[in-house]
């Protein structure tokens, strides 16, 4: 008997090279004021503003430009402000993960009142997004977050040292326009970090406690088409396949983490993301090498039907003897290697006396989905051997 579960996700998605195309026949139903967001260095200097103008010249595209880096709630404020003082109709957001998410926080909140402060998980009061905000149509220009299929945005505060998720089914995209040609001039650093983040994705929501029938199927059929994108894109960059994989690998990591969580890797992410300038995908890959020794038991038998599937692609059998966790964090550790990330979190400004804060604040719904717990005292340890 299949047991129940519920699976949420934006109300249309469109995949395939060139299909950005079709955005304006997605855009006309919500109407003619579009808040364009997009990357304030990306976009200008990608050669795809001219297109994208082209493309929507029967709108009024009112741009917004968002800072680099992840959405940060002092920033989010400034662009809140504008955004209402816009009014737009509808919102298009084309870049990576970080526009999305300010997107999503613009979709839910521009209609509201109060900060974005007021509305994260954990902190501030705690507010529900109360109905469905402006709509909005998500591009993404990386393979990674899967922010175009989630029902989170993670928000950023520098002054508090935190971050932590604005959280809604409000938050859904009313479509997600993935086109892999977009991801084509991503840099080799970029496609790693951002690539070992769906990798994490896709793997922490297939063993997580709270993950039901489908999303693990769904993260099962796409993890080894993400394994061998990336060790293509690593030699290969300019590979249009590849892309499309690792994009599509994106896209179901989106889904499948929004209706199955994630785990550990993702919590340290939380708490040590909201304190050092790290990214958000090389943190999680460095860490799932540690959570997967830790998890070996409940998860080995999983991770062997991920070794199945991966052997099954390749056209090969698992051996006898091969241990699936083993061959997990061999994979990791070497995709590390091959797109010339660091092996270790040295050289990030981490002191041994910050790691008591650092467990501390490696909680959270993330790490709630973990296969084990994992207590604060190993946390440290875990920090410290990366160190």
């Amino acid at each position: 008997m299949v047991e129940p579960f519920t699976l949420e996700m934006p109300r249309a998605i469109v995949f395939g090279p060139g299909v950005r195309r079709r955005l304006p026949e997605l855009l006309k139903s919500h109407g003619r004021r579009v808040l364009l967001c997009t990357g304030s260095r990306w976009f200008g200097g990608s050669g795809w503003r001219q297109e994208f103008t082209r493309l929507l010249q029967g709108f009024e595209l009112l741009p917004l430009a968002v800072p680099p880096g992840e959405p940060e709630c002092e920033a989010l404020e400034g662009l809140l402000a504008r955004a209402r003082e816009l009014r737009p109709e509808a919102i298009l957001a084309i870049g990576g993960g970080s526009v999305l998410d300010t997107a999503k926080v613009i979709s839910a909140l521009a209609p509201q009142g109060g900060k974005v402060e007021d509305y994260l998980e954990g902190v501030g009061r705690g507010l529900p997004i109360p109905a469905p905000g402006l709509p909005w149509i998500a591009v993404p220009t990386t393979a990674g977050t899967g922010a175009e299929a989630t029902k989170n945005a993670v928000i950023r505060s520098r002054r508090l040292g935190y971050k932590r998720s604005l959280r809604s089914p409000f938050l859904l995209a009313s479509a997600a326009v993935v086109d892999p040609e977009l991801s084509l001039h991503c840099p080799p650093g970029l496609t790693g970090t951002t690539g070992l983040d769906a990798l994490t994705q896709l793997l922490e929501s297939f063993v997580s406690r709270k993950a039901t029938a489908l999303p693990r199927a769904l993260a099962r059929q796409a993890f080894p088409l993400m394994l061998s994108a990336l060790k293509t894109l690593a030699a290969d960059p300019g590979n249009l396949a590849a892309r499309g994989d690792a994009a599509y690998g994106a896209l179901i990591s989106g889904i499948t983490l929004a209706n199955a969580g994630l785990g550990a890797a993702h919590g340290f992410a939380s708490g040590l993301g909201g304190m050092h300038e790290i990214p958000h995908g090389l943190i999680c890959a460095l860490f799932m090498p540690e959570v997967l020794a830790w998890n070996a038991e409940q998860i080995r038998a999983d991770c062997a039907l991920l070794l199945a599937s991966v052997r099954e692609q390749e056209g090969a059998r698992p051996k006898e003897d091969e241990d699936p966790v083993a061959w997990l964090i061999a994979e990791i550790e070497t995709l590390l290697g091959l797109f010339g990330l660091p092996a270790n979190l040295k050289g990030f400004g981490i002191e041994p006396k910050d790691l008591p804060e650092i467990a501390r604040r490696s909680s959270g719904s993330s790490m709630s989905g973990n296969p084990r717990e994992l207590p604060l005292a190993e946390r440290e340890r875990m920090i410290a051997r990366l160190l």
